[in-house]
């Protein structure tokens, strides 16, 4: 359930970070239909990137970025 949990955290976390830094649309980013200033928006989509990438390897560990 972590997993599923972190892996939806980097999509709406990076993707709204992308999508904030070059298109500035609403898009289907949770974050970007909260009321808040820009800064806020691009660092709450960073620390939702930064907290699912934190859950996923502590769910499976740093091997599986390696692993061939």
């Amino acid at each position: 359930m972590a997993t599923l949990v972190g892996v939806l955290f980097i999509v709406q976390g990076g993707g709204g970070l992308i999508n904030n830094l070059f298109s500035d649309s609403k898009s289907w980013f949770a974050l970007n239909y909260v009321d808040l200033p820009a800064p806020l928006h691009l660092a709450g989509h960073a620390l939702l990137l930064a907290v699912g990438l934190l859950m996923v390897v502590r769910t499976k560990g740093w091997k599986w970025l390696v692993e061939d």
